[in-house]
C-alpha cells in the first residue's frame, strides 16, 4: 500500500478537499454564541477551547466533580465560567450534550426543560460497559436506532443535531491535523435546518470541515461508522493502539471523471 493511500486512510468521514473549500460559508463568523457545555470531558473540552478561541461564551458543566475543570477555566479566561447541568443548559443559545451513555437518562433529568427550544448538538456513541469496564458497540440498539433520535424522544422540544461523534477527543482538535494535506469532516444529521446551519459554523469554527447527511435519521449511519472504522483498526492496523488516530475520507476526484465509451 502507498504512503498516500495509507495518508487518506488517515481521516474521519468524508470531506470535501481545499478546492471546494471556498464554497463552505463559516454561519456563525462574527456572531458570539454563548454556548452550554453538558459536560465537559475528553470532547466538551477540546471544543470548549476552540470555541472560546473562536470568540464564543462558555458556561462548563461537569457530570461528576466540577474541581477536575479548574485549569481549563483558568486557561480560557474570561471567556467560560463554570456552572451546573442545569445553569450550562439554561445559559446556552446552543448546547454540547457530551454526556456519557449510560448517564444519559440522570442527565436529562437534571436538564429538566433548561434545553426546550435549545439546539442541542449531541457527540455519544452506543456504548455498553461490561462489568470488566471494557466498552462495546450496542449492536442491537443501533439496529434500529441511534443515541440522537433517543435523546430527541427524551428532549421532544429541543433541536438535537447529530456531530462530532466520528472523531476520537486525541484527534479532536485542529492542531493534530496541522501537518496533514487535508482536513477531516465531521458529518451532522438534523430536522431542523436552522440548527443545522448554526452547526456548521461551530463546525468550522472547530477547525473542521463540515457535512450535511441529512435528517436526524441519519445520525444511525454517521454512528455505524464507528463500529466500522474499529473494524479497520482491528484488521489493518495495529488495533486500538492506532484507533484514536485513524479517520475516514471521500476524497473528490481531479481533474475529475475521464469518460469513455461504454462497452455493451
Amino acid at each position: 500500500m502507498s504512503d498516500n493511500v495509507v495518508q487518506l486512510g488517515r481521516f474521519i468521514y468524508p470531506h470535501l478537499l481545499s478546492s471546494f473549500r471556498s464554497h463552505r460559508s463559516r454561519v456563525n463568523a462574527g456572531t458570539p454564541l454563548k454556548i452550554g457545555i453538558l459536560n465537559t470531558g475528553n470532547v466538551g473540552s477540546r471544543l470548549a477551547r476552540a470555541w472560546a478561541a473562536a470568540g464564543h461564551d462558555l458556561v462548563l458543566a461537569k457530570d461528576g466533580e466540577d474541581r477536575k475543570l479548574a485549569p481549563l477555566l483558568m486557561e480560557l479566561g474570561d471567556r467560560a465560567r463554570l456552572g451546573t447541568i442545569r445553569k450550562a443548559a439554561e445559559f446556552g443559545e446552543a448546547v454540547l450534550f457530551s454526556v456519557y451513555w449510560p448517564r444519559v437518562e440522570a442527565v436529562v433529568a437534571e436538564v429538566g426543560d433548561a434545553l426546550d427550544g435549545k439546539v442541542v448538538i449531541e457527540t455519544m456513541n452506543p456504548l455498553g460497559v461490561t462489568a470488566e469496564f471494557k466498552h462495546f458497540h450496542d449492536l442491537d440498539f443501533m439496529r434500529d436506532g441511534s443515541t440522537a433520535e433517543d435523546l430527541q424522544r427524551r428532549l421532544p422540544k429541543a433541536r438535537i443535531v447529530k456531530a462530532f461523534s466520528t472523531l476520537a477527543a486525541p484527534v479532536l482538535e485542529a492542531a493534530a491535523w496541522s501537518a496533514s494535506p487535508v482536513v477531516p469532516g465531521v458529518p451532522y444529521a438534523s430536522d431542523d435546518a436552522e440548527a443545522g446551519r448554526i452547526t456548521r459554523g461551530l463546525i468550522t469554527d472547530a477547525g473542521f470541515s463540515p457535512l450535511a447527511t441529512g435528517p436526524l435519521r441519519a445520525a444511525r449511519q454517521i454512528e455505524q461508522l464507528g463500529v466500522f472504522l474499529h473494524h479497520v483498526a482491528d484488521h489493518e492496523y495495529g488495533g486500538d493502539a492506532d484507533l484514536i488516530r485513524l479517520a475516514l475520507t471521500v476524497v473528490e476526484a481531479s481533474p475529475g471523471p475521464i469518460a469513455r465509451e461504454r462497452i455493451a
